[in-house]
């Protein structure tokens, strides 16, 4: 019997060797967290008015300037004073006059309703909790609010492309290699950053951030998982997450003492570099090199993972000659063209590598209950990580404290990491998932009713509660999608459906920014009815519990649902096993599924 590469792993048992590489990878996620959600602080909404020199030379108080030279409006649904206008007077004439001999000099029976308006030029901002944001920097008001929404909206673009080619480039290249050039682009932009004077260059600034930021983060987590036994993966899976909440945390500690935002920036950005170890202590993934024919690299980071875990070494031949006889997957070549025969034209490759992927794609949609697995994950995803961005960055309409918000919104995320274990292993995976979108729908829907406002404790413990829920919900999709889709679409069709859900988190600042001016209840209200209608949809999903992981279409098809529980697990449907197409389906060919994230 061959000798596979767990059997291996199980010799070394678990030790140091396999705890400092689970250590190294897993510190990145302190650094990735508090970039992912730093437009907290670095953009925050901000109280702006129109600046009047005339008034500032008069002394006068914060006050006295909103009541002698600003209407009144709505913000949020509650009354405020205006922020993009102000009244057309004569402020010279009041420069040297003290505010109680302005109001005498004001005309008799001049009412507000009868002074004209214009549109602010310039705008003062508010200091009392923030020094400067980007916000001020750029003047992100008055009909340029959604720049401020793109800022946060660019940076999760850059983690939806990072992510599929992160996946690509690290089974082509090694995991070690890209994860050292990602972390190093990723610290010369992120300090850049800090100093850019200008609003574009910090845009791709941002997007380069998470894009660097999310391939160090999946190269990472890969090289931990590859490194450890199938029996360590479960708690090496959960725990690798928990940096990731304590950097969450950690930023509004750092924040609280650094209010301005090039600071701030700077802060999270120059620890990094700390992280360069990692390129030095690191191994390379002795998986991959096994499976890129590299054996000499790979027996010589083994026999060095037995010393240091207190193990035996192995026998350098029966090793050597073990890892060349495993039956590995082959990483992807170059698609070149023969040496002795003509190349096809680029634009005939482009098209039909187009063509072919569009065919990969449509593969999810072909047949009933893979379509309907499908279109409820696509969705359930998009609503996951919109809900889940919408609450951990909307401490403006939720709360008046942003720091006390934010460490609150990191510490929801430990026990949704652990707690969701017992309900998933007991419950299933449906139940349990429909279950916490509902709670998180029932949460954000009754804010707006509770009584008391948004300063009562008990408004921030239900905003919490809806933030562990989404949270919770986050963690059973990630399973609960894997199992669904049969083994031969399971990688590409995880991939696909993340990267659809991805769109939500590019939506989310939108919707909190751009509607939430109106009244703050909108977006909460609209994360509520995409969480009920997403309990409803994901109530159509066959549950996995306790089932086989289905291997083909076929075993997909034949999910006990309402209408089909009758199905044998060998009934073929003809739509997926005939025609001339189905003859390149990855369920027929299992090794032409592409590697995704």
């Amino acid at each position: 019997m061959t000798t596979s590469f767990e059997d291996v792993l199980a010799k070394l048992e678990s030790g140091p060797w396999n705890w400092l590489i689970f250590l190294l990878c897993s510190l990145w996620g302190l650094f990735g967290g508090m970039q992912t959600v730093a437009t907290a602080f670095l953009s925050p909404v901000t109280d702006h008015w129109c600046h009047i020199p005339e008034l500032h030379a008069a002394n006068w108080t914060k006050e006295q300037i909103w009541n002698y030279s600003l209407p009144m409006t709505t913000l949020g649904g509650e009354a405020h004073h205006a922020q993009c206008e102000m009244y057309v007077r004569e402020y010279s004439l009041v420069t040297k006059l003290t505010w109680d001999e302005a109001l005498l000099s004001l005309p008799e029976g001049e009412g507000e309703s009868e002074l004209q308006r214009r549109p602010c030029v310039s705008w003062d901002y508010d200091t009392e909790v923030f020094n400067t944001t980007l916000i001020s920097e750029w003047d992100l008001v008055c009909g340029k609010e959604g720049l401020k929404s793109l800022i946060q909206s660019i940076f999760m673009v850059g983690v939806f492309f990072g992510a599929p080619l992160g996946g690509y480039f690290a089974d082509r290249y090694g995991r070690k290699k890209l994860m050292t050039g990602s972390l190093w682009v990723f610290i010369l932009v992120s300090i850049t950053g800090s100093f850019s004077p200008y609003y574009q260059l910090f845009l791709l600034c941002r997007f380069l951030i998470a894009f660097t930021g999310n391939i160090v983060y999946q190269t990472s987590y890969i090289i931990a998982v590859e490194s450890c036994t199938a029996r360590q993966r479960g708690v090496v899976g959960i725990l690798f997450s928990v940096p990731f909440a304590l950097g969450v945390m950690a930023l509004p500690v750092v924040a609280f003492h650094v209010r301005q935002w090039r600071l701030l920036h700077l802060a999270m950005s120059v620890p990094v570099i700390v992280l360069i170890t990692n390129t030095i202590l690191l191994p390379e993934s002795p998986r991959w090199l096994v499976q890129a024919g590299r054996w000499s690299e790979a027996e010589k980071e083994l026999q060095r993972a037995a010393r240091w875990n207190g193990r035996k070494p192995f026998d350098s031949s029966w090793l050597l000659a073990t890892l060349k006889e495993m039956q590995t997957e082959e990483i992807p070549k170059d698609e070149a063209p023969e040496p002795d025969g003509p190349s096809p034209p680029a634009s005939s490759s482009l098209t039909d590598t187009c063509k072919g992927a569009l065919r990969g794609l449509m593969v999810f949609l072909r047949t009933p209950v893979l379509r309907r697995i499908s279109l409820v994950m696509y969705f359930d995803w998009l609503v996951c990580t919109m809900v889940y961005y919408g609450i951990s960055l909307n401490s403006a309409n939720f709360s008046a404290d942003p720091f006390l918000y934010m460490f609150l919104a990191g510490l929801m995320e430990l026990p949704s990491y652990t707690l969701t274990i017992p309900f998933v292993v007991k419950f299933g995976r449906k139940a349990p998932l429909v279950a916490f979108f509902v709670l998180c729908a029932v949460g954000t829907l009754v804010l707006m009713v509770l009584p008391g406002g948004r300063d009562t404790w008990w408004f921030l413990s239900v905003v919490m509660a809806s933030k562990f829920c989404i949270t919770s919900a986050y963690q059973v999709i990630y399973l609960y999608c894997s199992e669904l889709y049969p083994t031969c679409l399971r990688t590409r069709g995880l991939g696909v459906t993340s990267m659809v859900g991805r769109t939500g988190a590019i939506i989310s600042p939108f919707i909190t920014d751009m509607l939430g001016v109106y009244h703050w209840a909108i977006p909460s209200t609209i994360f509520g009815a995409l969480s009920l209608v997403a309990a409803f949809l994901t109530c159509l999903l066959p549950e996995t519990n306790n089932r086989p992981l289905p291997d083909t279409i076929a075993d997909v098809e034949a999910f006990p649902l309402s209408h089909a529980s009758n199905r044998r697990p060998n009934a073929h449907p003809a739509s997926a096993s005939t025609g001339e197409e189905d003859a390149e389906e990855p369920c027929i060919s299992p090794t032409s599924a592409t590697s995704s994230v």
